[in-house]
């Protein structure tokens, strides 16, 4: 059997967290977007599954990766460190895509600032402190929809910002369980 080279796998394991943190992202934004208290609620509670699923899957993928060291050689903190980094910038790349696909192509810049500027303010009308934050919100809204369209370049650049931050925060927990000093002395097998 072939073995697959190590930027195929590393692709393919970041591609993997790239579709599940892009689907995050698309019910993360229409939950924001409907302005439903309930909604915003799941939307916490799936916030925290997608956190602990992506740590779980970086910590599995770098898992495998280590393992392919022998005990001798071991594996460095760095190299852990630059595995993990790079499924994130993988999966960077396919959320930073699908975030400029559905904020540019399919809803539209324009009508997405109308929509979170219409869903925000529905959430803070609900609020016992509305009324007297009413200056600061109008004032806040104001430079929302002021604010310079981004080019789709600089939105998806948003998405592989975010992987690589969470993917850099994550790294440096999962490089400190799965790096390892070389064994000089390794024990025999009884079977031998």
């Amino acid at each position: 059997m072939e073995q697959k080279s190590f930027r195929t796998v590393a692709a393919t394991q970041g591609g993997v967290i790239g579709l599940v943190l892009a689907a995050s992202m698309c019910f993360e934004t229409c939950a924001t977007l409907s302005g439903s208290v309930g909604l915003m609620g799941l939307m916490l509670v799936e916030w925290v599954a997608v956190v602990i699923l992506h740590y779980w899957l970086l910590n599995r993928y770098t898992k495998q990766y280590a393992a392919q060291f022998p005990a001798e050689e071991g594996v460095p903190f760095y190299r852990v460190y630059c595995y993990v980094l790079l499924l994130s910038l993988c999966a960077g790349v396919i959320v930073g895509l699908a975030q400029a696909i559905y904020v540019h192509g399919v809803l539209g810049y324009s009508a997405y600032i109308e929509q979170y500027a219409d869903a925000l303010k529905q959430l803070l009308s609900q609020s016992p402190a509305s009324s007297q934050m009413q200056p600061m919100l109008k004032q806040m809204f104001a430079q929302l929809e002021a604010a310079p369209v981004p080019s789709v370049l600089q939105t998806a650049w948003g998405g592989v910002t975010g992987s690589i931050l969470f993917g850099g925060f994550f790294g440096l927990i999962i490089a400190g369980i799965q790096s390892r000093n070389p064994q000089l002395f390794t024990p025999k097998n009884d079977a031998e």
